[in-house]
């Protein structure tokens, strides 16, 4: 096929989310193709949520942070042009300047120029100096390589930023914990939903967990040993539909791997006998026997693998390292916390919110609730009812665009409780893949709490399922997160409704319900509404 890029820009201008995919994923651009100059940097607007940074930007910060006419001077500290390039490739620990998230030793150039890499460093630099919350993103790198084969500096530098920014990290993990998270569900994925392959690689080691280690560089067989042509179709697609590509691409290596390695006397099964799996599947990864076309084919082939199944078992993942942590890690992880489960006085300084129905305690403990990046976001009163009136229709115009949101709610008995709300309300107008409108949206972040007369947090049912427990099946009503339309807004379902709200956010309800498991958060069930607030982040 040959799609061009305006018919690109008119599905993606018109949302026809399905025949985007299609066409991206179809379209077997060569690497040197012209339409690539410009489509990488239109699927990276597509997901911007604030828009480009302004023009000039990024030349003006790249002044702040190298000096005006001191940029060259500054990344190669008074060596050579040639010989600043050849340290990072061979003595990566001496590249001081580099921002701290970068991986050391997987600095990958893909055969830029002396000037490329220098470009890529400044693009790194920069992004390091913009985002200082990134804490451990390996992947940002290698992708500003790849973007700067394309791409003036400029562009690659906005379009990482909507990588960065983009909800939910669809894109990149930027801690170590949500790193370990990713290929921990690499792993999981691929021993539920490709069994034959995944047993097939116990024939090589002596141990499990030897299989186990080997999914660490998972991310590596793709961006260091994939040659480029498979690569850039990978991020073709990887741009549009996010991470679960990666790890499809995974699964299906390994998968190619097996077949290619099922006689124990072939080349390749002696080379993971001889020389180890982990070397083995590397080389098999240079030297892939099928084209990119083929290797998409069977990634995007693997049934019964949706999105939402996906974020499931990756929350759950990032959920029991985060227990993990808390049990088990460093004096200073623990401190982070005072001895009253609340946030220390260092990151209260990040707290610039307000409200009309918390106090200062209540907001720090459902502060401590959120998930670690959304404590990164700006917080912002985007509603109240005793600023914008009660009408459900105006509560939508002011909400559905932050992602997450906080809704709090206060009775007429000075009860408070709420629902942290993981995805954009505007989502109530979508549509799922039969082309029917959603009834119910969200993911398994979302959870209740209760701040009066007792505070409490009440996560999704399936956060409490044991590791390793992720092949038993949840209830379909044990999904359902949030639900709205211009009747009715509703936070749980199945057996009842934790949380619901009439047209007019004057009267409500809440039960038990088999999302959450949670007991009635109101007394009397059945409650009205003294104040209803809705915190966004940005």
């Amino acid at each position: 096929m040959g799609g061009n890029l305006a018919e690109l820009q008119d599905l993606l201008k018109a949302g026809k989310s399905k025949e985007v995919k299609t066409f991206v994923r179809e379209n077997d651009w060569s690497p040197t193709n012209s339409i690539r100059s410009h489509l990488w940097f239109e699927l990276c607007r597509h997901h911007s949520t604030d828009g480009m940074s302004s023009e000039g930007f990024y030349s003006e910060t790249v002044d702040q942070v190298f000096g005006r006419n001191q940029i060259m001077l500054a990344v190669m500290q008074s060596r050579t042009l040639g010989q600043c390039v050849k340290e990072i490739e061979e003595r990566p620990e001496e590249c001081a300047h580099l921002p701290s998230f970068v991986d050391q030793v997987n600095v990958l150039s893909y055969f830029l120029t002396e000037k490329g890499n220098l470009a890529a460093r400044r693009v790194i630099c920069v992004l390091g100096y913009t985002h200082p919350d990134i804490t451990y993103c390996p992947g940002l790198y290698p992708l500003t390589s790849l973007f700067l084969h394309y791409m003036s500096e400029e562009d690659a530098y906005n379009s990482l930023c909507t990588l960065v920014r983009s909800r939910q990290g669809k894109f990149l993990h930027q801690t170590k914990l949500g790193y370990e998270a990713a290929w921990r569900t690499v792993y999981t994925l691929t021993k539920k939903h490709a069994k034959a392959a995944f047993a097939h690689l116990g024939k090589f080691v002596k141990t499990s967990d030897q299989v186990e280690r080997l999914f660490e560089s998972w991310y590596w067989w793709i961006f260091k040993y994939l040659p480029f042509t498979h690569l850039v179709r990978v991020v073709d697609c990887y741009l549009y539909e996010g991470k679960k590509v990666l790890y499809r691409v995974a699964m299906a290596l390994v998968m190619l791997f097996a077949k290619q390695s099922a006689k124990m006397d072939s080349v390749l099964s002696q080379e993971a006998l001889n020389f180890g799996l982990r070397q083995a599947i590397q080389k098999f990864c240079q030297d892939i026997p099928v084209t990119p076309s083929k290797l998409l084919k069977i990634a995007f082939g693997i049934r019964s693998l949706s999105q939402k199944n996906i974020n499931n078992i990756l929350l759950r993942i990032e959920m029991g390292l985060k227990s993990r942590t808390l049990i088990t890690g460093p004096a200073s992880i623990k401190r982070s916390f005072s001895s009253e489960g609340l946030p220390t006085s260092q990151s209260q300084i990040n707290i610039h919110m307000s409200s009309h129905t918390l106090t200062v305690r209540e907001l720090l403990t459902l502060w401590s609730w959120l998930p670690t990046r959304v404590t990164m976001y700006q917080p912002e009163l985007v509603y109240t009812t005793e600023e914008h009136g009660c009408s459900l229709l105006t509560f939508y115009s002011r909400v559905q665009n932050y992602e997450p949101t906080l809704l709090i709610i206060k009775t007429t008995d000075d009860e408070i409780f709420g629902a942290y709300c993981s995805t954009k309300w505007s989502e109530k107008d979508t549509k799922g893949e039969t082309g029917q409108k959603r009834t119910y949206f969200g993911t398994g972040e979302t959870f209740l709490f209760t701040i009066n007369p007792e505070m409490r947090k009440y996560p999704w049912v399936g956060l409490r399922h044991q590791e390793g427990s992720e092949t038993t099946a949840l209830k379909h009503s044990a999904e359902l997160f949030m639900a709205a339309d211009n009747k009715m807004l509703t936070i749980g379902g199945g057996s009842g409704q934790a949380i619901w709200i009439d047209e007019n956010i004057r009267f409500g309800g809440t039960s038990r319900c088999d999302t959450f498991d949670n007991p009635p958060l109101s007394e009397s069930r059945n409650f009205e509404c003294k104040v209803v607030e809705v915190i966004g982040f940005k």
